[in-house]
């Protein structure tokens, strides 16, 4: 099964991103609300309230005593002269200390008559005169009239919304894309797998190593070498048994034809066609064999005692080697208990001894010991024969395989790949080692409890093998 991570992480993507919008969307808000809170709703017009009274008498005040100079001097301060700012007008319309005045303000100094907010110089003595026609009045100019911040002010409500949405859209793309983009390349790569093209790999492609998308592009690449193994291994094995076939396919075709010119030779014949067929079907039974132990094939295991299966297979083998002076021997335990589908693990270890026979010569022996080690049983046959080349060590368990020393007539090349996929079904190892001074160790290592992936039938359950 497929182990997902505590916290998922396209879970947390979308966390992520949905808590961003929020926080944006939010963020927008509150800045558009204290800006709103801080910006008078009079921004850039005339005020009229109490302040603005007091602060244009301050300035009436100064230019009296004080003159333009002065009057000047404490316009220009904008520690004094604020909330609200005061601004002087000449008769010719200009701000007697260079300030612009707001823009609203601006237009309204431009309608003729008496304003509510702006207070006109008019004969107030002779400190006065000098300011006659002189128009003071105060504006509002809390916040810097920057562009960006009066645009936010004057936009209207449906400005806000497509902002905020805009937002949204950015976020939940950003988020998509990086979803979307890996699970194209997967359609990409099934597209392919479909085609029959099983080399396409896109795991360090796709990335995202800590969330589900990662895990699937992993177990993507997994099934793709797995099912290209397969398909290798299978034509292989169709090479291998159109090459198999092809030779008592070939003799019974020539007696055949042998025993048509020559009827008085056909009893001879026949009995070669007899033999060539007992090879066809003998073949044929050991491909089935191996098939039946494909990884995908349900096996049937129960908890079996292996000491006397083992005592059963080293005695037979032990009397057929007597004719040529050949033992064979045991070395285990009282008992070991262990959970095996017994047909296919003898199957594999009554091949490996055979084949130790095969390769073992008069007044030789063939040791078989099984033991238990750290909750495995271990299982060895030892032969004294010539060993094997190195190179080959690896090879002999492939299917049709046979060793340089292999004997004449010693089989179709089928008896070690069975065990060695016999042994893999018990979730365990089957390995080979040549043994000083000559000779073949074929090694077995199988869990006491049985394959972890594969279900335990009870004994009364469908054997399917």
């Amino acid at each position: 099964m497929v182990r997902l991570n505590s916290v998922s992480g396209i879970f947390f993507r979308f966390f992520a991103g949905i808590w961003l919008t929020l926080l944006f969307v939010g963020a927008l808000v509150w800045g558009a609300s204290s800006f709103f809170t801080e910006a008078p709703s009079n921004y850039g017009s005339f005020e009229h309230s109490p302040a603005a009274e007091r602060a244009i008498g301050t300035a009436l005040g100064i230019a009296r005593w004080g003159g333009e100079d002065a009057l000047i001097t404490w316009l220009k301060d904008p520690e004094v002269n604020t909330r609200p700012e005061v601004f002087v007008v000449d008769p010719s319309g200009h701000e007697i200390s260079g300030r612009s005045i707001p823009q609203k303000a601006a237009e309204s100094l431009a309608h003729s008559g008496p304003q509510e907010g702006v207070y006109t110089m008019r004969g107030h003595g002779r400190h006065m005169r000098p300011f006659q026609g002189y128009r003071f009045f105060a504006v509002r100019t809390d916040i810097p009239p920057s562009p960006i911040r009066l645009i936010m002010w004057k936009m209207p409500w449906w400005g806000w919304a497509l902002i905020a949405a805009l937002i949204s859209v950015f976020v939940a793309g950003s988020v998509a894309w990086t979803s979307t983009r890996p699970i194209k390349k997967l359609q990409w790569a099934m597209q392919k797998a479909s085609q029959g093209v099983f080399d396409v790999r896109i795991a360090n492609e796709v990335g995202h190593e800590h969330d589900e998308i990662g895990e699937l592009a992993r177990q993507f690449d997994a099934m793709a070498e797995r099912i290209h193994g397969l398909f290798e291994r299978q034509k292989r094995l169709f090479h291998d048994v159109s090459h198999e076939l092809r030779s008592p396919l070939a003799r019974i075709s020539v007696a055949v034809e042998l025993a048509e010119k020559s009827p008085e030779k056909s009893h001879e014949f026949l009995q070669r066609i007899e033999g060539d067929v007992q090879v066809l079907n003998a073949m044929v039974d050991e491909l089935l064999t191996y098939a039946r132990l494909d990884e995908n094939a349900v096996i049937h295991f129960e908890r079996t005692d292996l000491v006397p299966l083992l005592e059963a297979i080293t005695d037979d083998a032990d009397f057929e080697g007597s004719a040529t002076g050949t033992h064979v021997t045991l070395q285990s335990p009282d008992s070991i208990l262990m959970n095996m589908h017994v047909d296919s693990l003898m199957r594999a270890v009554e091949n490996l001894v055979r084949n130790a026979l095969r390769y073992s010569g008069p007044g030789q022996q063939v040791s078989v010991v099984a033991k238990e080690e750290n909750e495995h049983v271990v299982i060895t046959v030892t032969d004294s024969g010539p060993g094997m080349d190195p190179s080959e060590l690896e090879k002999i368990f492939e299917p049709f395989v046979r060793g340089k020393n292999q004997p004449t007539g010693g089989g179709f090349g089928l008896g070690l790949a069975i065990a060695k996929r016999a042994v893999q079904r018990h979730g365990g190892t089957l390995t080979a080692t040549n043994v000083e001074p000559h000779g073949l160790c074929m090694r077995i290592d199988i869990p006491l409890s049985g394959p972890n992936a594969c279900l335990l039938y009870t004994s009364d359950a469908a054997d399917e093998l």
